[in-house]
Parts: structure tokens; C-alpha cells; sequence
């Protein structure tokens, strides 16, 4: 729950501001409200100061003072301030007296003109104010351009804190009912200031508690300085230093804004850096709540660093309304700090934030007793139905208190909580009894209506074709089951403490990285980040089944079974059928149509996929012929030759099969050739003999190649065989279902020697011949 740091108009005295050229703005009705009726112009140093009802008295820029008229006041010329001081000047109310006022200036450049102050009668000038005889009294000879007040702790004196020159005493003058004390507490601590003038530049601030005190050295080598401030006796003590090149160096560059948030445990610094016409700037935020001086300045957050836009970032100035407002110089518009109080880039620095209506602002802003923001109403809970918890945020005693809660309930709590029966804006009302003072705040809180987010049904999508699990979901398409009324702003979040913490929203146009994936979702009221509600949903994707097309062979006069693949829930085949499989016994073209259903609250959701059969015909082959090529040792050959529809591969072996009919390389012998549908409608067989014929053979009755014959001659029993001697004489005819030949011609052993042989192959059409021998 966020703690909301509102207006308070107690203080109103700083609602009204006058600086730059020509330029103000107006706090006394919440947010700035441009005005175009200032009359001053300056580079930098400026003072306001308001009725506690937020009505103007008087302004100036160290040198010439306007009345509420807008009108220089008779006696209002020649105050030794200068425009070009960083704080040129600050008012400060005579305690105990409404009409008198004190101007304090300081002269630029560590002058001459040094520490003085003027007094304002507002009875003078017909109630508008004059500067009496008691005009630029010398407090201080020689000061630096720096200047802060802020209240005693008594509650009724204030003390007007500035710097010496060349050395580093603080002096600290006391304002009382009496006047102002002209002998000063000095504190001899922390850096000696001193040499150039240009390091007199710089501001100076008191924290809104009035526990610290910080200043900017500007030029030369630019420092940070954070001291303890005690309100009781004025002392300044504990330095700690942000030194060595922490910040911009040189002639003309360095830190120069300093601001505490309202809760003063933030210090934010603006640091400036001149160099050959080139102006670069940097806003820094320190947290001073830390243990160490040593924590403190590694707490550093550069929450912005322009390197090339020649933006020159000046004074800080906390406002009534709770925020740190930020000179752009010569420009028409203002910076502002929308909460200071918060850590880091959770202050949300905004640019050009304000436009001063075709004015330009100066690098100064009017600085004021820094206890006008000492007191504030925060508020903890502004959505109907929380409780809302009011508190003051001051660390002045409190006697008594009575809260006006603005729908006529009443309370003299501290720190009550109240509950309201309404949304709406609500006027916050309360006086507070302090030591010296009555003090009145008020401001307007608006109680938001609760968004109550409604849980929605998961969403779910079917896959795309890759079947990766991932798709891009259209979040946005939940809004209005979330919430269906005007009013809120919805987001999308990876994590329940993303949601909750309003960071890191994701696209509406979201693809998930996990199946299934929790997305959280954040309903905020659009008037206040404070009423919101989470819930959430998952992300789901369903696999689709696969689309592909398929070639399907159908034996001839046979059927085949079509499988669109299990696991799915429904099937829808283009011939009516529902099942998973379907038997068909004809060609042509079938498709089935592959559902995945899941119901759902919204219903079924079907992912749906296809597949398409071509059933073409196919069957076994044919053989028409077989070639062969023999009577070699070992390159004999194999040709086939078949008819038929199919896709046909060829083996020896039925185990090897090559999509080539011939086979070469061959040795003689007995052999069956394979011929097989590649689209498994059958294999048939042939069996091929390759003949070769016998180079010796030795008839000596040993029972070992006692005949001469040719292998496989039974097979091709047309073949005629004829032996002839050396001469040319036939001696016999070999058949071939006989043994062979023995070796003798009419019963006489034929000697050993060479014999010749010729074959008719009328299978083949052809005639061999040859030689071999007879060995005894």
C-alpha cells in the first residue's frame, strides 16, 4: 500500500513563488498554477513570502522589492542582495508580529556587501508594505552566496544559518520577538571556503526537521558538504564530505542545487558542467537514513545525466505540495520530483513538468523557511473500503490535534484511521495545537473505488505446425472478463510480485515461454495506483495434429488398410467413415479430417489437422526373360526382364535387392533370381544357370574327376557336345544327361593330351569351342 505525501496549507506562506523572468507559479490550490503577473527578473537569487492563507505580501531579488500590488515598494530599492547571488535573499516573520518582516541578503561573490538585512512594515504603503529605516544593517562583512532559516525548536524564534568567507565558519543568527540577534553562533567545521569567488556559488539548505544542514560548493573542485544541525543552539557539527571529483570540476562547473525530501532523509544535488560553450547537467540523490557516512555517499542514484542537450538543471526547491520542483535555466519550463521521499528512480523524475506560460526561468528558485515544510498530512489507504490511516509528518510536539475527516466525522487520534462509507474527494481538516502555535492544515483526499478483478477462464490455442508449444496469445482479449467497468487500467505480469509492485507489464501481444504458463494480471484504478486488485490465469497450448499427405499402394485384386493415427478424439474420412483406420479396395484419393477436442469453461476447443491418402494399384512382376553371359571363370552376367505395374528391385540372395536387373561379375554355377514389388504386392523366382566347362580332367580310376562334363547340361537338354583330337578326328558325342566322356574312343584309353570340344546351344543360338586336357 503506497503512502501518499498530500498538500498542506498550514505553511501557505511559501505557496506563492516569483523568480526567473517574469515568471511564478501558485501552490495555494494543490498543484502549481502558472502566474504572469511577477515583475522581477534574475539570473538567480529570489524571495517570497505569502499570508499563512496563501495571499501574497511581497517579493524580491535582493535588490528591489514588489508589494502585493505587484509595485515596488516606496523605500523598496538598493538592498546590497544582487540577482546574480545564488540565494540573493530569504524573508523571515518577526516572531510574535504579524505586520514585520526581515529581508536577509548576501552579496555575489563573497562582496563587499556581505550578510545585511531589511525590515518590511505591512502597515506601510497603505497596507502593502514598505521597507522602514532599519534597511541593509550589516550582519557579516564578507559571506559566501549561501542562506538558509528554519525554526527554533522552541517553535516560536527562527535561526538564519549562512557561510563565512575564507574560512569555515558557519554563523547562525538567531530571530526572536526581540529582533534579530546580531552576534551569531559560530561553528568552525567542515571545508574552508575561500579563493575564488566563484566558490561562494552554491545553495544552501536546512532539512524540513531541521536535524541537518547540506551546501554545494560550485567551481573550482566541487564539493558536497552534510552537517548535523541542532535547532536549539544553532551549532553546525558532524561534516561529511562528497569530495574528490565526485562532481563536476572547473572555473565554471560543479555542484550548485541541493534539497532534502520532506521526510529529510534524502539529500538530492544538481550538479553543472561548463566547458567550451557545452553545458552538461546531473541530478543526484544521496540517502542520508543510512548508517555511515561512508553508506550515504555510495547510496548515490543518478537519476539524470544529459550529455549533449545543453540543459542547465539549477536550484531544487521543495514545495508546499510535498514535491521538489527544478530550474531548467532559460527555459520555460520546470523539472519536479513527483516523490521525493521514495528511493532511487521511485522519486520519479519528470522533465518539463511545468510550464511557466511563455516565461523563462532563471538557474534560482526562492528559497523559504525550510519548517513551512515541516508539517504534512500523509495518508495511508485511499481505496474504498481500506481503512485510511492520517498522520503528520513533523517532528514538532504536539499538545492536541482535532481531524476533520470532510463527511462530518471527527478526531482528536494522533494518527486515526478512518473509514469511508463513499468514493469521492474529501476536504482533510486539522488544527493542531504546537508549542507558540496553532497550526491549520488541509487538503483534499480522493477515496477511489476498489477494482475487484474477476478470475477469467484460461486461454487456450492450438498449435501451429511446428508443434513447438509456443504461440502468441492476445491478452487483451481478457479485459473485460476481468473487469467490464470504465475507469481502470489493466496489465499483464510474468510474476504475482511484478503485479503487485506495478513493474515490468508485458505486451498484450504475448507469446508464452512455458505450456502451460501463469500470467498475472493487475486492476488499478486509474485516479490512484493505491486501489488495485491481481488475479490470474493460465496459458495453454494444445497440440495439433500433424498435417501430411501420404502414397498408399493397393495390390491388385487385394484391399489396404488406411491409418490416420491413434491417440486422437474424433476422425471424419472422406467417405463417411469415424474411424481411426478405414479398409478401401479401389484407387484414388482419400482424406480424413484429425481432431484433438478439450472442453473448457468457454467451451470445446478442437485442434484440427489432416491427412490425404493416394491409393495408386501395384502388383508383382512379370518375367518375361531372363539373358545370361557364361563360360567365363568369374565375369558371367544376369539380365532380367519383366512386365508389370508395379515399382520392382532385384536380388540373388532374397536378402540384398538392387533396383538394377543385371548382375555381373558372376561366377558358374546355380542361381535364383528374385523379383520384388517395392510396394509389397509379392516376389517371383527364376532359376539361371551359368555353365562353364572343366580345363583337365584324369581318368585313372581313382574316383576323382573321372569324366569330362559339362555342369547343368541336364537343364538345357538341346545342347550338343563333340570332342576331337588334335587332328580333327570327332571321337565322341557327349549328352548331356549322360556322365561324360571317359576318356577312351572305342574302349582304348586315349593318351594324355590336349582334346578339343565344341557346343551348339540352340537355347542360345550359339556355338562354343575349346580345348582341355587328359591327364593319367
Amino acid at each position: 500500500m503506497a503512502l501518499c505525501h498530500f498538500t498542506a496549507f498550514a505553511q501557505a506562506e511559501a505557496s506563492k513563488w516569483y523568480f526567473g523572468t517574469n515568471a511564478g507559479i501558485d501552490f495555494s490550490s494543490g498543484g502549481p498554477i502558472v502566474l504572469t503577473d511577477g515583475q522581477l527578473s534574475t539570473d538567480e537569487g529570489c524571495a517570497t513570502i505569502s499570508e499563512n492563507n496563501g495571499d501574497l505580501l511581497f517579493y524580491t531579488d535582493g535588490i528591489t522589492v514588489w508589494d502585493r500590488q505587484h509595485n515596488i515598494m516606496p523605500n523598496g530599492t538598493g538592498l546590497t542582495g544582487d540577482s546574480s547571488s545564488t540565494q540573493s535573499a530569504i524573508i523571515v516573520p518577526k516572531p510574535g508580529n504579524t505586520t514585520t518582516y526581515y529581508i536577509f541578503t548576501v552579496d555575489d561573490l563573497a562582496g563587499p556587501n556581505g550578510l545585511r538585512y531589511s525590515e518590511v512594515d505591512m502597515t506601510l504603503n497603505g497596507g502593502n508594505g514598505d521597507i522602514t529605516n532599519q534597511k541593509n544593517i550589516e550582519l557579516n562583512a564578507s559571506t559566501t552566496e549561501k542562506i538558509s532559516a528554519v525554526k527554533h525548536a522552541n517553535g516560536i524564534d527562527f535561526w538564519v544559518v549562512t557561510h563565512d568567507w575564507n574560512n569555515n565558519n558557519f554563523l547562525s543568527y538567531r530571530v526572536t520577538a526581540a529582533g534579530v540577534n546580531m552576534t551569531p553562533v559560530t561553528s568552525s567545521v567542515g571545508e574552508i571556503h575561500g579563493d575564488n569567488g566563484l566558490d561562494s556559488k552554491g545553495y544552501m539548505k536546512i532539512s524540513p526537521d531541521a536535524s541537518r544542514l547540506a551546501l554545494a560548493s560550485w567551481s573550482g573542485n566541487s564539493v558536497v558538504e552534510i552537517f548535523d544541525f541542532n535547532n536549539s543552539s544553532g551549532v553546525v557539527s558532524n561534516p561529511i564530505l562528497i569530495g574528490n571529483g565526485f562532481f563536476s570540476s572547473g572555473p565554471a562547473s560543479g555542484a550548485y542545487g541541493v534539497e532534502f525530501s520532506p521526510d529529510s532523509d534524502l539529500l538530492y544535488v544538481t550538479d553543472q558542467k561548463f566547458l567550451f560553450g557545452f553545458i552538461t547537467s546531473r541530478l543526484f540523490q544521496f540517502d542520508l537514513s543510512l548508517a555511515t557516512a561512508g553508506d550515504m555517499i555510495n547510496s548515490a542514484t543518478t537519476l539524470y545525466e544529459d550529455n549533449n542537450t545543453n540543459l542547465i538543471l539549477g536550484a531544487l526547491q521543495l514545495a508546499i505540495d510535498g514535491k521538489i520542483y527544478i530550474a531548467r535555466a532559460q527555459e520555460q519550463y520546470l523539472d519536479v520530483i513527483e516523490n521525493p521521499d521514495e528511493i532511487g528512480f521511485a522519486s520519479n523524475y519528470l522533465q518539463n513538468a511545468v510550464s511557466l506560460g511563455n516565461r523563462f526561468c532563471g538557474a534560482g528558485l526562492p528559497p523559504f523557511i525550510t519548517s513551512f515544510f515541516n508539517f504534512s498530512i500523509l495518508t495511508q489507504g485511499t481505496c474504498l473500503g481500506q481503512g485510511s490511516e492520517f498522520t503528520l509528518n513533523t517532528n514538532t510536539e504536539i499538545n492536541s490535534i482535532l481531524w476533520d475527516f470532510g463527511d462530518g466525522i471527527t478526531s482528536t487520534e494522533i494518527n486515526p484511521i478512518h473509514y469511508y462509507q463513499n468514493a469521492g474527494s474529501y476536504t482533510i481538516a486539522v488544527e493542531i495545537s504546537a508549542p507558540g502555535e496553532t497550526i491549520f492544515l488541509s487538503n483534499l483526499v480522493t477515496i477511489n473505488n476498489f477494482p475487484i478483478a474477476n478470475t477469467p477462464n484460461d486461454m487456450f490455442l492450438c498449435d501451429d505446425i511446428e508443434n513447438d508449444s509456443y504461440e502468441i496469445f492476445d491478452l487483451s482479449t481478457q479485459d473485460s472478463e476481468i473487469y467490464n467497468l470504465p475507469g481502470v487500467n489493466i496489465t499483464y505480469h510474468l510474476s504475482e510480485d511484478d503485479a503487485i509492485d506495478n513493474i515490468d507489464p508485458i505486451e498484450t501481444n504475448y507469446e508464452n515461454i512455458s505450456n502451460p504458463q501463469t500470467i498475472f494480471v493487475r486492476v488499478q484504478n486509474n485516479l490512484s495506483s493505491d486501489c488495485f486488485d491481481v488475479t490470474s490465469f493460465q496459458l495453454h497450448v494444445l497440440e495439433t495434429p500433424i498435417s501430411s499427405e501420404e502414397t498408399a499402394y493397393l495390390c491388385t485384386n487385394e484391399s489396404i488398410v488406411l491409418s490416420a493415427g491413434e491417440g486422437y478424439d474424433y476422425y471424419n474420412w472422406s467417405n463417411g467413415e469415424t474411424t481411426e483406420s478405414i479398409t478401401v479396395d479401389a484407387t484414388g484419393s482419400y482424406s480424413v479430417e484429425i481432431i484433438n477436442s478439450l472442453q473448457t469453461a468457454d467451451g470445446e476447443i478442437t485442434c484440427i489437422g489432416s491427412k490425404v491418402f493416394t491409393v495408386i494399384e501395384s502388383d508383382e512382376a512379370s518375367i518375361t526373360n531372363v539373358e545370361i553371359t557364361d563360360w567365363t571363370e568369374n565375369n558371367n552376367t544376369i539380365s532380367v526382364f519383366v512386365e508389370g505395374i508395379g515399382d520392382y528391385e532385384y536380388s540373388l540372395d532374397n536378402v540384398t535387392y538392387q533396383d538394377a536387373s543385371v548382375f555381373t561379375n558372376l561366377l558358374p554355377g546355380e542361381y535364383i533370381v528374385y523379383v520384388r514389388d517395392k510396394n509389397n504386392c509379392g516376389t517371383v523366382t527364376e532359376e539361371v544357370y551359368l555353365l562353364y566347362y572343366p580345363r583337365f580332367f584324369s581318368p585313372n580310376g581313382d574316383g576323382v574327376n573321372e569324366y569330362w562334363q559339362i555342369e547343368f547340361l541336364d537343364l538345357e537338354p538341346g545342347i550338343e557336345i563333340f570332342i576331337y583330337d588334335r587332328y580333327g578326328k570327332l571321337l565322341t558325342q557327349v549328352y548331356p544327361n549322360s556322365l561324360g566322356w571317359d576318356g577312351t574312343y572305342e574302349g582304348v584309353k586315349m593318351p594324355a593330351t590336349d582334346y578339343w570340344f565344341k557346343i551348339k546351344r540352340p537355347g542360345k543360338n550359339n556355338v562354343y569351342t575349346g580345348h582341355f586336357s587328359l591327364k593319367r
